[in-house]
């Protein structure tokens, strides 16, 4: 498993211990199953090598989009929602704990998250990017 796969593991394990509802379910963007809204979804944008110098260290990129049915649930829960998710990932240094499952993050830098409110879904995408190595 390459560091980025451990990482989005790592993440969707948080996230499943963290979310702010039980109806949400934590799942890997990529998966080929059937996915139930509301659904928490983490991708990889993109992973690459710090440095020449840092090889072994690799920068990824992170997208962690709910998406809820927009006549399910209360604008207000929604908002609720985020604001639980946004609230731990922004906390750095607990990121960086809950995540070092055979990992060593450097760096947990949390970018904020947008919304889109479609007329059938609504979808709030979180952005992160980490910077991320094996133990040794």
């Amino acid at each position: 498993m390459t560091v980025s796969q451990r990482l989005k593991a790592a993440v969707i394990d948080v996230l499943d211990e963290y979310k702010p509802d039980e109806s949400i379910a934590i799942v890997d963007a990529k998966s080929r199953s059937e996915i139930e809204f509301p659904t928490l979804a983490v991708d990889v944008v993109s992973a690459s090598s710090h440095s020449a110098a840092l090889a072994m260290v690799e920068k990824v990129s992170l997208v962690m989009t709910l998406r809820v049915h927009s006549g399910d649930s209360e604008e207000s829960s929604i908002d609720c929602w985020s604001d639980t998710i946004e609230s731990a990932m922004h906390d750095e240094s607990a990121m960086r704990d809950l995540l070092a499952q055979g990992l060593i993050v450097h760096q947990w830098l949390y970018q904020g998250s947008d919304q889109d409110w479609g007329e059938e879904v609504v979808e709030v995408n979180f952005r992160a990017d980490a910077l991320v190595s094996r133990e040794v």
